[in-house]
């Protein structure tokens, strides 16, 4: 099946990130099931549609007329079967648990068409392994959205031991139709790319915090206003070119071994959790959390996101632009 043939999208899980995948689909001009077991987690998932789109129409990224014609693609349903049985491809955005993904996907196996596609949002568990719950191994393949999906450029697609070159490349090519930039991930590895750098860094962090080296606020703010404030513009094999790959070799050779290599996650964490604080969840993690606050928090992410990020963001609404009816 090639690009041209996804007529139809279908999106499992009505969460955090799944309205925002539907809404990604659904602005590039693809009618979108999206299926929840919840009508109320359904409501909130078009609420937030909205909401996003309005914040979206202050930044001039759409037109306020465009708004309804976007959200009157989406098509939501507790019913999986009656909202998966015609689709092209769909993306599951369930929780990350290997056996609830792997039933989601047996599921879809007998609902959706033998031509579909079918997607996991999975930020790092195997494609292979949920694969393996269906009869179309070849036809599973994985597309990591990051959050906030509908502002974050990049979608990591990741092809499993099965999945096969057509489907890899179709998927890559639906998301470059979709407005975003898509980064092949060549082996099924824990983590695909963004998730290990991400942790290791994180691993450092809650080591460096454990240690009592520095408070959350000033770690926080020594990532933001050096390597993370220029991690945008320059990656980092391309900071180690312009530094030197001869110095980078030097430090790491005294520095290496003084960093945390623990296998295991962080004391801090564990202790953490067994407390009850899970974050802006229970209103206490690394900081305190009150609703006001939280909410404060998520709209100055996403509207400085969206001020880095336009660039990208204009060119997607160019490709949304030009495949709506």
């Amino acid at each position: 099946m090639g690009v041209e043939d996804v007529k139809r999208v279908g999106v499992v899980g009505a969460g955090t990130m799944g309205h925002g995948i539907a809404q990604v689909f659904a602005q590039a001009g693809y009618p979108v099931a999206l299926m929840s077991r919840r009508e109320t987690t359904l409501r909130q998932a078009l609420e937030g549609v909205k909401l996003n789109l309005m914040r979206f129409a202050e930044h001039k990224l759409v037109q306020e007329e465009e708004i309804e014609a976007i959200l009157s693609r989406i098509e939501s349903s507790v019913n999986l079967e009656k909202a998966m049985s015609d689709v092209d491809f769909v993306v599951e955005a369930v929780p990350e648990d290997m056996e609830a993904k792997k039933e989601v996907f047996q599921s879809l196996d007998s609902i959706c068409p033998e031509h579909a596609i079918l997607a996991s949002n999975t930020s790092g568990l195997s494609i292979t392994k949920i694969g393996s719950a269906t009869r179309r191994p070849e036809k599973v393949v994985g597309t990591h959205f990051w959050n906030p999906p509908h502002i974050m450029p990049l979608v990591e697609v990741v092809k499993g031991a099965s999945t096969s070159d057509e489907t890899f490349q179709t998927t890559f090519e639906l998301m470059e139709r979709a407005g975003k930039v898509p980064a092949k991930v060549l082996k099924d590895i824990p983590g695909f790319i963004g998730n290990r750098i991400q942790h290791a860094m994180w691993r450092e962090v809650f080591s460096l915090l454990d240690k009592e080296v520095a408070t959350a606020e000033d770690i926080d703010k020594v990532v933001k206003l050096t390597f993370g404030a220029r991690l945008p513009i320059i990656g980092p094999l391309e900071t180690a070119d312009l530094n030197g790959v001869d110095l980078t070799l030097k430090v790491q050779s005294y520095l290496l071994k003084y960093i945390d290599r623990s296998t295991e996650p962080a004391e801090i964490l564990k202790k953490m959790v067994e407390k009850g604080n899970f974050g802006i969840k229970t209103g206490k993690g690394f900081y305190t959390w009150t609703k006001e606050k939280s909410e404060k928090a998520i709209a100055r992410r996403d509207d400085k996101l969206i001020k880095l990020l336009k660039p990208y963001l204009r060119k997607q609404q160019k490709v949304h632009r030009s495949n709506s009816p």
